[in-house]
């Protein structure tokens, strides 16, 4: 079934701007819930102000299932004509409601609404066991996938994490980077009631270092800062089956590296990035983000453009709890521009089970073009392996 998340969204929230203070609630009209099947549900809206408030309802309503697996977005489709008309102060309005359930899942399964705080708990049962001689017809793919776009705190992990040493010409250097984000509005505070969209605004802070351990003090070569305001949604659209989806992530960066003088690097940038993920299996998937930007403000490296150009391309393939390959390439409007090559592996499996499953990872960095500093943004030098471990990957 073709999905119209953002259409539904609108409707849901266009009704609940008309339905303000209005109580919803889902409940199971007893049916049995099965993995892969339909799932008849009500909505009750009661109408607790003062005023009378239409009648009409959505069409469609996003809602969200989570489970011990992970989460998934969905939609209730209604299974009634529209309806017109109003409801009376204190009294409520029964609709009916359609949901089909993933097909690889069993056990407690929360559907929340995403115009409303309720939720509504269902048992999903377990298929029977087939009888001998009956053939097993393979599911569709709908089952829950954790993944690393699956809510957080507010405060959460942003880009890559990583400490990294490698050696090139007599010089062991290392770099790290540390990368965090913030999400600004609560879901639950009176902006996130009335405009779903703010809880997807988010304040992030990356910061990269090349540290020269080889030379006499030590000294840090580069330092590169990025505080950004920007909205992400991980979904914006996904497959029926969950195996296709697209992300956006856009919003503004500042980068510097805190210097003056002739060494003062920074620029300020507006960036989009939407993202394309499809799972190959349960475990492999691949990842395309492409990155665009433009720039507000470079005055202390008008040329940067000719190094770094108006954008980059991350290519990622990996498995949830296991290899992961990524290249960042990135290429000049006047120049070749540069390339970064990754690959991690869990390290609570290369080093056995003493190890807790998310302890890290170990890394591995190949870099190879212009400016793996802001620093030297115009300027390469050789090929650079470096070996360390990451937190994030």
């Amino acid at each position: 079934m073709k999905k119209y998340p953002r259409l539904a969204l609108f409707l849901a929230l266009s009704f609940l701007s008309l339905a303000a203070r209005a109580e919803w609630l889902l409940s199971q009209t007893g049916a049995q819930a099965l993995p892969g099947q339909p799932l008849e549900l009500n909505l009750v809206v009661l109408n607790d102000t003062a005023a009378a408030m239409s009648a009409a309802a959505p069409r469609r309503l996003p809602v969200r299932l989570r489970n011990k697996e992970g989460e998934q977005a969905a939609e209730l489709v209604a299974l009634d004509a529209p309806v017109s008309g109003s409801i009376a102060p204190g009294e409520f309005r029964k609709y009916r409601y359609s949901l089909v359930l993933p097909a690889e899942t069993s056990g407690p399964l929360a559907i929340e609404l995403q115009a409303s705080n309720h939720r509504l708990i269902v048992l999903v049962e377990a298929p029977l066991p087939l009888a001998s001689g009956d053939v097993q017809v393979a599911p569709p793919n709908h089952a829950l996938k954790p993944v690393d776009t699956i809510a957080q705190p507010a405060l959460q992990t942003f880009e890559p994490m990583y400490f990294a040493v490698g050696r090139r010409e007599n010089e062991t250097t290392a770099r790290f980077q540390l990368s965090f984000k913030y999400r600004m509005f609560d879901e639950n505070g009176w902006l996130g009631k009335i405009f779903a969209p703010a809880e997807k605004f988010y304040f992030g802070y990356t910061q990269t270092s090349l540290w020269d351990i080889s030379g006499d003090s030590a000294a840090f070569r580069d330092t590169s800062y990025r505080p950004s305001l920007f909205y992400s949604d991980p979904e914006i659209w996904a497959s029926p089956d969950h195996v296709d989806s697209l992300g956006l992530m856009a919003g503004v960066e500042h980068e510097s590296n805190g210097r003056s003088g002739e060494e003062s690097r920074s620029l300020n940038t507006f960036f989009v990035q939407p993202t394309w993920r499809r799972f190959l299996n349960k475990e492999w998937y691949v990842g395309v983000a492409p990155r665009l930007w433009a720039y507000l403000e470079k005055d202390d490296n008008a040329d940067i453009a000719d190094y770094r150009g108006y954008g980059n391309l991350n290519l990622r393939l990996g498995q949830r709890d296991g290899w992961l390959f990524s290249a960042d390439l990135r290429k000049g409007t006047e120049k070749a521009g540069s390339m970064q090559l990754e690959v991690s592996y869990p390290l609570s499996k290369s080093l056995g089970s003493p190890l807790i499953q998310d302890s890290g990872y170990l890394y591995f960095q190949y870099f190879n073009g212009y400016g793996e500093s802001l620093l030297d943004y115009d300027r390469k030098g050789p090929a650079q392996f470096r070996f360390g471990i990451a937190v994030v990957r």
